[in-house]
C-alpha cells in the first residue's frame, strides 16, 4: 500500500523484536487443599526480586511479600494463574515467590506451609516468556493428595478455535476413566462461566488405581487409557488427533499407575488446534506524540532521560516494536514515527511508554480506565484504535487525570535527595457525590460499605467513620500494608485528619490531612490507598495511588483526590475540574416507574448533544456510541445507579479524544438485563 523505502534514521530508531518485555505467568494448583477448587476463595502470590548477586533490591517492582501484591485469577477447577511482565533489563535475576490464600469470608490470608529450603520458591528470569510449574500449595511442587476412596482427574477443554455454535460437549474413552465407556453425550462437562474453557471431573475408584499393574506395549506404562472430546449424542463429530499420542490413534492418552494421586490435566485446545496467530490486513504508518511536561513536573522524568514507545501486546502486532522518541526542540513533547507497521484495521493497538535512566528500562503509570475485561496487565497498557487512514496519529498530550490520550506519568525510583515534611491532602467529596448518586462504595477485604441509605440516614455518616491511609507510603514511608478493618481504623499512624489540627488547614472541609516525615532512605515514588473507617472501599484490587515527592524543598503538600484511581466508577464528580460534574443527573429529585432512552436533543447536533435516561431501580447502567460500522466509538459506564433521571452530554470525541466525523451515529443504552435501546442520531458540522 504505501512506500517500501524507511529513512536511514528511523531505521538507526526503530527495534523489531519477537520479545522486549518477559511475561511469567505463575501458576497455583489447590488441589492439594480441601474446599479450595474455586473462585470462592482468593489466592495471592507474594514475592520480590532478587538481583544476580543475591541481594534483595531496595523496591519491589512487581510482587510484593504485604496485602498489595497481585491476586491470581482462577482459570478453572483447582488451577491458579498471574501474568507478570518483567522488564527484559531483570533477565538473570533471582526471583522469591510464595501462596497465599483465604476464603472471602475469612479475616486473612494464610501463608502456604512448605519446606523448601530457604522457605520460598524460586527460580531465574529467562530471556523469553515463560509459564512456571504448578505450585501446588503446601506441597512443594509434589503431586496433589488424594482421598483413599479415589481418583479424581480434572479434565478441560477450550473450544476457541471451534467456530460452529454448539451447546453440548462431553468426555469419552476407556473405562474405568470413562464409565459408561465410549458414549458420546454421556460424561457431559460444563462450560466455565462465559470462557472457552469447558470441564468435568472424573472419579476413578482407588480400588481399581490399586490393581493396575498391567504395562500397554505402546506406552511401557501401565494401566493407559485413551480419551477425546465429543459434541452432540453420536460420532458424527467428535476430535481425531490423527496419530499424535499414539501412531494410527485418534485418541488422548492418560496413564494410570498404582501412585496415582487427584490432578488436574492442563487445557486442551479442541484437536490440540490452538487459534489462528496474527494476520495482518493493511499497512499504515503510526506517529507517537507523547507530552512529557506532566512527568517533568512530577518528577517522574528529566530532559535528558531516553524514553522509548514499545507497541504490538496481546497479539495486536504480529510481534512488539519500539522506537525511542526524539524531542522536539523547545518543547517537551517527543515523537517517533512507525513507517509501513502490518495491522488490523479497527481493532486496538496495545502499546506502552518506558523511561530509561541510568540504563534501567521503567514501564509508565498508566491504568485505561475504559477497560472492561479480566486481564488486569492488559488494563495497565494503552489502547488505540487503528482506523484505515494512511498514517494513525497517536497523541497522548492531554493534561487529564482521566483522558485515555493523557500524558504518560512515571514512578520515581531514586531516594531522596533530602528530607522532606510531606503533607497529605485528600479530597474526599468524590465519595460524597458518589454515593449521593445511589452507589455503594464497597469495601473489598472488610465490611465497611458506604450506601446511600446510610447517607441518607446520618449526612455525618463519612465524617464519623474518618479517613485513614494505607500502603508503602502510610506511617513516614513504612512499605508495608496495614490490616484493612478496624486495625487501619484505629491506627494513630495513618489516620488522617479533618479538624484543623495535625497540619488539616480547614475543620470540616472535607479535605483530609495527614504529615509524615520522609528521610533520605526513602524514595521518591510512593505507593498508597485511602479507606473510609479502614476499609478497603475506595476501589477494587490492583487500584492504588502512584505519586513522586517533589525533594526541591524541604516541605511538599501532595493534594489527592479520593477516586481518581477509578474515575468511571465516580462518575458523579470531575476529576480535571476537582468539581461535581454538571448535567449527570436531575437537580430535583423524581419518582421514575419504568426505564426509558430518550432522544438525543439537540438532534442534528455540532459539536455537543444531550443524552437522558431514566431507570426506575439500582442499576449497572452502560452507554454506547457506535458509528454507521456499527464500531464503538464512545462507552461510559455508570455502575450502581440509584433509581432516577440521568443524562450524559456528548461532545462527538471518540475513545482516542478525536473529533468523529460528520455522518449518523447510533447510542445505545442497557441497564444490567433489565433495559435495552438503541436509538439515532446525526452530527452535521
Amino acid at each position: 500500500m504505501k512506500k517500501a523505502t524507511v529513512l536511514l534514521m528511523m531505521l538507526a530508531l526503530i527495534v523489531v523484536t519477537s520479545y522486549a518485555d518477559v511475561t511469567v505467568d505463575y501458576i497455583v494448583n489447590t488441589s492439594t487443599m480441601q474446599g479450595v477448587t474455586d473462585s470462592t476463595h482468593q489466592i495471592q502470590i507474594c514475592g520480590s526480586e532478587v538481583g544476580p548477586e543475591g541481594v534483595d533490591k531496595w523496591y519491589n517492582l512487581f510482587l510484593t511479600w504485604g496485602d498489595d501484591s497481585p491476586l491470581a485469577t482462577n482459570v478453572g477447577g483447582d488451577y491458579w494463574k498471574l501474568s507478570v511482565t518483567y522488564p527484559d533489563s531483570m533477565v538473570g535475576w533471582r526471583m522469591a515467590y510464595k501462596v497465599r490464600y483465604k476464603a472471602n469470608d475469612d479475616d486473612g490470608f494464610s501463608w502456604e506451609n512448605v519446606t523448601i529450603p530457604g522457605g520460598n520458591r524460586m527460580y531465574v528470569l529467562s530471556a523469553s516468556d515463560t509459564t512456571l510449574a504448578p505450585a501446588y500449595v503446601n506441597n512443594d511442587f509434589n503431586p496433589p493428595f488424594t482421598p483413599s476412596d479415589s481418583v479424581d482427574i480434572y479434565v478441560r477443554v477450550s473450544m476457541e478455535n471451534y467456530e460452529d455454535s454448539f451447546s453440548q460437549l462431553s468426555v469419552v474413552g476407556h473405562a474405568p476413566f470413562c464409565d459408561p465407556a465410549w458414549s458420546p453425550g454421556t460424561l457431559l462437562l460444563s462450560q466455565e462461566g462465559e470462557t472457552d474453557y469447558w470441564s468435568r471431573t472424573i472419579r476413578i475408584a482407588q480400588s481399581v488405581i490399586d490393581t493396575v499393574d498391567q504395562v500397554d506395549p505402546l506406552s511401557g506404562h501401565p494401566g493407559t487409557l485413551m480419551y477425546r472430546f465429543a459434541i452432540g449424542n453420536d460420532w458424527s463429530n467428535t476430535e481425531n488427533l490423527a496419530g499424535k499420542y499414539w501412531d494410527g490413534n485418534e485418541n488422548r492418552i492418560i496413564v494410570l499407575h498404582p501412585n496415582l494421586k487427584d490432578t488436574t490435566l492442563a487445557w486442551k485446545y479442541w484437536n490440540d488446534a490452538a487459534p489462528a496467530g496474527f494476520e495482518p490486513e493493511d499497512t499504515v504508518d503510526i506517529i507517537f506524540t507523547a507530552d512529557m511536561t506532566n512527568a517533568i513536573t512530577n518528577k517522574g522524568f528529566a530532559v535528558g532521560d531516553t524514553v522509548l514507545v514499545r507497541m504490538g501486546y496481546f497479539n495486536s502486532l504480529s510481534s512488539t516494536m519500539d522506537a525511542h522518541l526524539i524531542r522536539t526542540a523547545g518543547t517537551y513533547f517527543y515523537m517517533t514515527t512507525f513507517e509501513d507497521v502490518p495491522v488490523v484495521l479497527n481493532e486496538p493497538l496495545y502499546y506502552q511508554y518506558y523511561m530509561i535512566k541510568d540504563g534501567v528500562e521503567q514501564r509508565e503509570v498508566y491504568f485505561n480506565f475504559d477497560y472492561d475485561g479480566e486481564d488486569v496487565t492488559q488494563a495497565e497498557r494503552r489502547a488505540f484504535m487503528l482506523t484505515n487512514a494512511t498514517s494513525n496519529e497517536i497523541n497522548d498530550i492531554e493534561d487529564s487525570e482521566t483522558d485515555p490520550r493523557r500524558m504518560p506519568k512515571f514512578r520515581n525510583n531514586q531516594k531522596l535527595s533530602q528530607a522532606v515534611t510531606v503533607t497529605i491532602e485528600c479530597d474526599l467529596r468524590p465519595a460524597y457525590y458518589q454515593v449521593w448518586a445511589g452507589s455503594t462504595l464497597d469495601d473489598i477485604q472488610t465490611s465497611v460499605d458506604i450506601t446511600p441509605a446510610m447517607l441518607e440516614a446520618d449526612p455525618d455518616t463519612l465524617a464519623n467513620l474518618g479517613l485513614c491511609i494505607n500502603g508503602p507510603m502510610s506511617n513516614n514511608g513504612e512499605g508495608t500494608w496495614a490490616t484493612w478493618g478496624g486495625t487501619l481504623g484505629g491506627d494513630a499512624t495513618r489516620r488522617m485528619y479533618d479538624d484543623g489540627t495535625n497540619g488539616d488547614a480547614v475543620a470540616g472541609d472535607t479535605i483530609y490531612t495527614i504529615v509524615y516525615n520522609f528521610t533520605t532512605d526513602k524514595t521518591v515514588g510512593q505507593e498508597f490507598k485511602f479507606g473510609i473507617g479502614g476499609g478497603d472501599n475506595e476501589s477494587s484490587y490492583g487500584l492504588n495511588h502512584i505519586e513522586n515527592i517533589d525533594d526541591t524543598n524541604p516541605t511538599f503538600t501532595l493534594e489527592v483526590q479520593f477516586g481518581s484511581i477509578n474515575p468511571n466508577f465516580y462518575s458523579a464528580w470531575d476529576f480535571n475540574a476537582k468539581a461535581p460534574k454538571v448535567g449527570i443527573k436531575d437537580g430535583e429529585a423524581n419518582i421514575v416507574n419504568k426505564f426509558a432512552l430518550s432522544q438525543n436533543f439537540p438532534n442534528p447536533f455540532n459539536p455537543t448533544t444531550e443524552i437522558r435516561f431514566a431507570i426506575p431501580e439500582r442499576s449497572d447502567v452502560q452507554l454506547t456510541i457506535y458509528n454507521l460500522l456499527g464500531h464503538s466509538v464512545r462507552k461510559v459506564v455508570y455502575s450502581n445507579l440509584n433509581m432516577g433521571s440521568y443524562s450524559y452530554v456528548w461532545d462527538s470525541r471518540d475513545m482516542n479524544g478525536n473529533q468523529v466525523a460528520s455522518g449518523i451515529y447510533f447510542y445505545e443504552l442497557r441497564a444490567g438485563d433489565q433495559y435495552h435501546a438503541l436509538k439515532k442520531m446525526v452530527l452535521l458540522k
